[in-house]
C-alpha cells in the first residue's frame, strides 16, 4: 500500500467514528422526540471524540517518520561533517533526495503531511474549547434557568458563567504576570500558555478519574461474573434505589399539590393563566389529567387562596418542578434497568438448576412461533454456562490491561539505561519496538487500544458519581436533552487531555525545549508545547503519574467505600449486618415487582386472547348461530 492509500485509511476511520457516534446516540437518545439543535451538537462532539482516537496513532506515526528525517546526514565532497537534508521530506522535499532519504527512513501508509494534520487539530481543538467553555454551559445554564422569561433565562446564563470565567481569568493573570516578572515567558507566549493551562488542568481532573476508572471497570466485570454476588450486590442496590425513588416520588407528589392548587385558583382570566398551564405541561403526562385547567366559567373571579402571587414565586416553583421532574424520571429509568437485570438474575439461578437446558422466565411476553424452539435453549447456554466465564475473561484482560497502564503512567520517560529507545514504560516499549521496525500497525493497534480504554475508564468514573444527580445516560432511548448535553460537554473538556496523557505515557512530548530526539506530534504543537513552562515540566507533569497510582491502590481496597461507611452513609461491603438487611429488603422488592410483572403479562395476554377472538366472532353471520356460540364459549372461558 503505498503513500496514497492515507486519505483512503483516514477516511475508513471518519466514517467508522461517525456510524459508532450514530448508533451510540440512536441507543441512548430519542432521535424523534429530542431537540434537533441537541440531536446535531451531540453527534458532532461524539463523532469528532471517537475521530480523534484514530486520528492520535496517525499523527504519532508520522511524528516517528518526520523525526527520522530530521536526524538523516547527507554527507558529500564540499561538506564531509554533512548536513541534515533530508527535512520535510515527502511534503516539502526536492525529487534528488527521494532515494536516499526513502531508503533512510520507512514511511507507514497511513503518513500524513505535517500541515493537513495541524489543521484538523487546530479545527478539533477549537470545535471543543468553543462547545465546552462557551456553548454547551451557557445552554445548560439556559435550561436549567428557572424563569418563564426567555430574556431572564439569558441573563441568568451570562451570569452564573461570567462568575466562572472572571474567577478563571482572575488566577490565570496573576499566575501570567508572575511568569512575566521572572522572563519565563513573553506576551507573544500567551496563546500558549493558556493551552498549557488548560491541557494541564484537564490532566489534574483526567488523573482522578483514571485513578478509579482503571480499577473499578475491571472489578465490575469480575463481579458480574459472580452469580451470588451480583445478586446480593444488586439486590442492596435495589433498597437503596427503591427508597430514593419514593422519596423522589414523594417530592414530585408535593410539588403537583402546590400546582393543583395554584391552578384551581388561577382562572383562565387571570394573566397567571399562561405561565400555569407551562408549568403543569413540565409534569409527566400521566399527571396533568389531575391538573385543573381553569376554564370553568361559573367561577371568573380570583379567590386568592394560592401561596404564589408573585412572577418570582412562579419562577421558583418552576425550577423546584424541573428538578424534582428530571430527578424522578432518572431514578425510575435506574429502577426499570436495575429490576430487568435483578429479575433475569434470578432466572438464570433458578434455570441453573433445571435439567431441561431451556430458559423459562415467569416475566417475559412469549416469543414468536418461530424463534420459540431455539432461542430459549442458546440462552440458557449462554446465560448458565458461557456467560459468567465469558464476563471473567473480560475481567481479566482488562486487569492486565490496566495494570500495564499504571506501570507505564508511573514509569513514562525512564529509559532502560543509555538507550533512549527502550523505556520501562510497555506502551512506551510496543511503540517504539513498532517504530524501530517499521511495523506501523503496532504502533496504530497499540495507540487506539489504549487511548480508547483510558477513555472509556475516564468517562465510566463520571456517571459513577452521584453528585451528578441530574444527569444519567439510559441505553433505551430515554436519556433527556440535559444528559446529552452534559456527557457531550464532559467528552469535549476530556478527550484532547486523555490523548495528552497517552503521549506523555509513551514518551512522544518535548519535556526539553532541546531535546530534539523525542518526535514532536502535532497535536502538542497545536495544543501547547509544555518544555515552555519548567516548573510544570520538572514538577507537576513528572509526579503526576503517581497521583493515578495511589488512587488505584485506594480504589482497589475500596478506601472511600469503607471511608463512606464509617461515616454513617449506605454503603455495601458484603455480608455484615447493616448489608444484609438491605439484601432482605431487596428481595422482598424483586418478589413484589415480580408479581407485578406476571399480572401484566397476563392480563396482556388474555386481552389480546379476547381481541382476537372478538374479531373472529364478528365476522360470523347471523345464519350461523351455532358457530357463533362456540366461538364466544370458547374465548371468554379462558379468562
Amino acid at each position: 500500500m503505498g503513500p496514497s492509500a492515507a486519505p483512503g485509511i483516514l477516511t475508513v476511520e471518519g466514517v467508522v467514528a461517525f456510524v459508532l457516534a450514530l448508533f451510540m446516540l440512536y441507543r441512548y437518545g430519542n432521535l424523534r422526540k429530542q431537540n434537533p439543535l441537541v440531536t446535531g451538537t451531540t453527534l458532532l462532539i461524539w463523532f469528532l471524540s471517537y475521530f480523534i482516537v484514530f486520528l492520535l496513532p496517525i499523527d504519532v506515526t508520522s511524528a516517528f517518520y518526520h523525526n527520522c528525517l530530521d536526524n538523516v546526514l547527507c554527507i558529500n565532497d564540499t561538506d564531509p561533517n554533512g548536513t541534515y537534508c533530508c527535512t520535510d521530506y515527502g511534503c516539502l522535499g526536492t525529487p534528488t533526495q527521494d532515494k536516499f532519504c526513502s531508503e533512510s527512513c520507512h514511511k507507514s501508509a497511513s503518513f500524513i503531511c505535517e500541515q493537513p494534520l495541524k489543521i484538523m487539530w487546530n479545527i478539533i481543538y477549537w470545535l471543543f474549547a468553543a462547545f465546552s467553555w462557551v456553548i454547551l454551559p451557557l445552554a445548560q445554564s439556559y435550561v436549567l434557568a428557572s424563569y418563564f422569561s426567555i430574556r431572564k433565562k439569558i441573563f441568568r446564563a451570562l451570569i452564573e458563567n461570567a462568575i466562572v470565567y472572571i474567577t478563571l481569568l482572575v488566577i490565570f493573570t496573576i499566575i501570567f504576570v508572575y511568569m512575566l516578572a521572572k522572563d519565563i515567558v513573553t506576551i507573544l507566549d500567551l496563546p500558549v500558555v493558556i493551552a498549557t493551562a488548560c491541557n494541564t488542568w484537564g490532566l489534574l481532573i483526567v488523573t482522578v478519574l483514571l485513578g478509579y476508572g482503571l480499577v473499578e471497570v475491571p472489578r465490575s466485570f469480575f463481579y458480574a461474573s459472580r452469580r451470588k454476588y451480583s445478586l446480593q450486590h444488586n439486590y442492596f442496590k435495589a433498597a437503596k434505589l427503591y427508597g430514593d425513588l419514593s422519596e423522589a416520588r414523594d417530592n414530585l407528589r408535593e410539588i403537583k399539590d402546590r400546582v393543583k392548587s395554584l391552578s384551581q385558583d388561577v382562572r383562565y382570566n387571570d394573566h397567571r393563566r399562561k405561565y400555569v398551564d407551562r408549568l403543569i405541561a413540565k409534569f409527566p403526562e400521566e399527571m396533568r389529567q389531575d391538573f385543573d385547567q381553569g376554564q370553568d366559567d361559573f367561577e371568573d373571579f380570583h379567590r386568592g387562596d394560592s401561596d404564589v402571587s408573585s412572577m418570582s414565586s412562579l419562577d421558583s416553583l418552576l425550577g423546584k418542578t424541573i428538578k424534582a421532574v428530571r430527578l424522578t424520571h432518572r431514578k425510575q429509568l435506574e429502577w426499570e434497568e436495575l429490576t430487568e437485570r435483578l429479575l433475569d438474575l434470578e432466572d438464570t439461578v433458578t434455570n441453573a438448576k433445571s435439567s431441561e437446558r431451556v430458559f423459562k422466565s415467569s416475566v417475559r411476553k412469549p416469543m414468536h412461533r418461530y424463534l420459540e424452539p431455539i432461542v430459549p435453549i442458546l440462552e440458557w447456554y449462554w446465560k448458565v454456562w458461557f456467560r459468567d466465564y465469558v464476563y471473567l475473561g473480560i475481567s481479566i484482560v482488562l486487569a492486565l490491561l490496566s495494570v500495564t497502564i499504571v506501570w507505564s503512567e508511573s514509569t513514562f520517560g525512564i529509559p532502560i539505561g543509555d538507550n533512549d529507545d527502550k523505556h520501562l514504560s510497555v506502551v512506551a516499549n510496543l511503540v517504539y519496538h513498532g517504530h524501530r521496525n517499521n511495523k506501523y500497525a503496532i504502533v496504530e493497534v497499540v495507540s487506539i487500544v489504549t487511548v480508547a480504554y483510558l477513555s472509556w475508564c475516564a468517562y465510566y468514573t463520571v456517571f459513577k458519581i452521584k453528585v451528578f444527580n441530574l444527569y444519567y445516560l439510559s441505553s433505551h432511548h430515554s436519556t433527556d436533552d440535559y444528559s446529552l448535553l452534559f456527557s457531550s460537554m464532559l467528552l469535549s473538556r476530556l478527550a484532547l487531555p486523555i490523548c495528552l496523557n497517552y503521549l506523555y505515557m509513551i514518551n512522544v512530548v518535548q519535556l526539553n525545549m532541546h531535546d530534539d530526539n523525542v518526535p514532536t506530534t502535532a497535536f502538542t504543537k497545536v495544543t501547547g508545547e509544555p518544555g515552555l513552562i519548567p516548573w510544570l515540566t520538572g514538577g507537576f507533569y513528572i509526579y503526576y503519574p503517581i497521583l493515578i497510582f495511589v488512587l488505584c491502590i485506594a480504589t482497589l481496597f475500596k478506601l472511600g467505600t469503607r471511608i463512606m461507611s464509617l461515616l454513617g452513609f449506605e454503603s455495601f461491603l458484603g455480608e455484615d449486618e447493616f448489608s444484609i438487611d438491605f439484601i432482605d429488603e431487596g428481595k422482598t422488592l424483586m418478589k413484589r415487582e415480580r408479581r407485578v410483572q406476571e399480572r401484566n403479562i397476563s392480563c396482556g395476554i388474555k386481552r389480546s386472547w379476547v381481541s382476537i377472538c372478538t374479531s373472529l366472532m364478528s365476522k360470523l353471520t347471523r345464519h350461523n348461530m351455532c358457530s357463533m356460540y362456540c366461538w364466544h364459549h370458547i374465548c371468554y372461558s379462558r379468562e
